[in-house]
């Protein structure tokens, strides 16, 4: 951490500073966790700086080890760049074993899922489905790509409100579905991502299908 804040002139001659950085620091030890946790505070300080204790916190990374620690820690999870850090169930050279391991957090899933609600897609009757599909591509493709890298099997729940709009859609397009019962819909977009695996972005992987 430098001592010299870094500054960008804007074009009307007023200094802006960049967000600080979040940071993520590994010890082996809590001791030696709540000793640089004191050090980044004295440092903070001497640049008239503090530190947020909401977000700030020692974590216990518990996994598979074979010495556990003698004090059990409160804090066994945290959220860090949109993805949840905690203790998951993985499988090494074909056994199942604790690691400590990322996937999308519950915030970035509500964020996402809050923006899917807001389009309405279920009221775009005028739209065919791959025009639907195309409109939504850039979106889709980069959820999965950025949130895809770790467990995407827990994307999971976050396409299946998509697809529970899209049953709407369905219903609200065609005539012959709408006296019917909702689980007529739903096969029927499972048929259409079958037949065309493709037309979603995330339908090329099973595990998201509906």
């Amino acid at each position: 951490m430098m001592r010299e804040y870094h500054v960008r002139i804007c074009e009307r001659l007023k200094g802006r500073f960049l967000g600080p950085t979040r940071l993520v620091v590994h010890c082996t030890h809590k001791y030696a966790a709540l000793k640089l946790l004191g050090s980044i505070r004295g440092r903070l300080k001497s640049c008239h700086l503090e530190i947020n204790e909401e977000k700030s916190r020692i974590v216990y990374c518990h996994r598979n080890q074979k010495k556990q620690p003698k004090l059990k820690e409160t804090y066994q999870k945290f959220d860090f760049l949109g993805f949840t850090f905690k203790p998951r169930t993985v499988r090494v050279r074909g056994k199942q074993v604790l690691g400590f391991t990322p996937a999308i957090s519950q915030k970035s899933t509500s964020r996402i899922a809050s923006e899917l609600r807001k389009r309405d897609i279920h009221r775009w009757v005028q739209l065919p489905l791959g025009k639907i599909a195309e409109l939504l591509r850039q979106k889709i493709r980069g959820w999965v790509n950025y949130y895809g890298k770790f467990r995407l099997s827990d994307m999971r729940k976050l396409f299946r409100i998509l697809h529970i709009r899209l049953v709407k859609w369905i219903r609200n397009k065609y005539r012959r579905f709408k006296r019917k019962e909702w689980v007529y819909a739903y096969r029927y977009l499972q048929k259409v991502s079958r037949c065309y695996p493709n037309l979603f972005y995330h339908w090329q992987y099973n595990v998201l299908r509906p």
